[in-house]
């Protein structure tokens, strides 16, 4: 049998261990759920603020007539604005859906046509506007060219309009072939009709440097 002196010099190290500093040990503690770090991706309005458009001079005045021509012609299956149909986005006054351009319904491979003149930009988005092309123009405009099933430029070229862009197709968030087309001032969507029928004024003044990309990078675009 141990002796009394031999047992406590046994558990000395026991009540040490028990007084000291609790240290958490790798794993030992239950971390917080790991967000999904997947590659973020920029929305029309972010790239149109950063795309290269043509030069608009001072005090620029919009000319008189339509700015933009139709891209091709064909039947308007929907137009802008509230719509009941369940694939498109809410918005806090159309909660059942909001359509940002109008759609020109066409057979596949039906040509597709520059609305005016400016530098095309080719994108690809299968889960809402598919293969489609941003024309950055003069005075803050951009047009959008949605669901093509082929391109027909490149990045950042210089189209005239009139100029052959792509081809319609039923690409992204599509339910057959038809031409998505959206006219957009300083980023934010308009009813193309106003400006395929004439020459609105702008709606407001455009943001300074408008388009042009943040000093600090940001959103690493470059």
């Amino acid at each position: 049998m141990r002796s009394p002196i031999r047992l406590l010099l046994g558990l000395v190290p026991l009540f040490l261990i028990a007084a000291g500093p609790h240290i958490d040990l790798p794993g030992s503690v239950e971390s917080e759920p790991v967000q999904n770090a997947g590659p973020r991706v920029m929305t029309v309005y972010e790239w149109m603020a950063i795309l290269r458009a043509p030069a608009t001079p001072a005090g620029f005045q919009a000319p008189a007539g339509p700015r933009v021509g139709w891209p091709l012609q064909g039947v308007l299956t929907q137009p802008y604005g509230c719509t009941g149909f369940e694939l498109e986005r809410p918005a806090a006054s159309c909660p059942s859906g909001f359509h940002t351009g109008i759609d020109i319904a066409r057979p596949q491979g039906t040509p597709i046509r520059a609305a005016a003149a400016g530098f095309a930009y080719p994108f690809t988005d299968d889960q809402r506007y598919g293969n489609h092309v941003i024309i950055q123009q003069q005075g803050g405009l951009s047009t959008v060219y949605g669901h093509m099933i082929r391109f027909g430029v490149s990045w950042g070229q210089q189209v005239r309009a009139g100029d052959l862009i792509g081809w319609v197709g039923s690409t992204g968030n599509s339910t057959g072939p038809h031409l998505h087309f959206e006219v957009r001032y300083g980023g934010t969507p308009y009813d193309p009709m106003q400006y395929l029928d004439g020459s609105p004024a702008d709606p407001y003044p455009l943001p300074e440097g408008w388009p042009g990309s943040p000093p600090d990078d940001g959103l690493g675009r470059r």
